[in-house]
């Protein structure tokens, strides 16, 4: 496992373009990343994840031009976008019918988010392609805050850790999760961003 400085975020992108796993912080908790447009890569993420292949992951975007590729936008949709991304907000939204079946894994509906994080975003657009990035944990364990515990859950199974930024004040809280279905919203984990926020968007 590489260890990449909190600044190096060309060297992380080299790592995900080639198809490899990175471990990096966000906003809120340390997330494991793959480029999204690779099933091999798709399938090292589950395996490293230790994690039922049903459930698909997030797509992390460095813009909003990157989430109307993948996802149906509504009016309604739209206003919550603008208000609450970039940030710590993940939205599952309904699939267009041209995304790969390992991405929403037939089930019509996949997480996006774009991260407040400026090395995250600088890593993105270095990489070309949104990523797959679910939080950095083995499956049913905590969210790893720190690049030790990332290191600890993962040991050699992913290809490099991203060092905090210690001048960064995180939320340590993951994002919060929402789905939205014909205009209706649901709470599916409560994070970052409280239940009146959304409610009063």
């Amino acid at each position: 496992m590489l260890n990449i400085s909190k600044d190096d975020y060309k060297s992380a992108a080299k790592i995900l373009k080639n198809g490899g796993l990175v471990a990096f912080p966000t906003e809120t908790v340390y997330g494991l990343g793959c480029i999204s447009n690779s099933e091999e890569a798709f399938n090292k993420l589950v395996n490293a994840k230790k994690r039922p292949p049903d459930k698909p992951f997030t797509l992390m975007c460095s813009a909003f031009t990157q989430v109307e590729e993948y996802v149906e936008i509504t009016p309604k949709i739209q206003r919550i976008v603008d208000k609450f991304m970039p940030g710590p907000l993940t939205i599952v939204l309904k699939t267009k019918e041209s995304v790969p079946h390992y991405l929403d894994l037939g089930t019509g509906f996949i997480g996006v988010r774009i991260p407040k994080a400026d090395f995250v975003l600088k890593m993105i657009n270095e990489v070309g392609s949104p990523l797959l990035v679910p939080s950095a944990n083995i499956s049913s364990f905590p969210p790893a805050k720190t690049s030790l515990e990332v290191i600890n859950y993962f040991k050699d199974n992913i290809d490099g850790v991203v060092e905090e930024n210690t001048n960064h004040l995180s939320s340590n809280l993951p994002s919060t999760v929402v789905r939205i279905d014909k205009d209706k919203i649901f709470l599916l984990r409560l994070g970052a961003i409280s239940v009146e926020e959304l409610e009063e968007a």
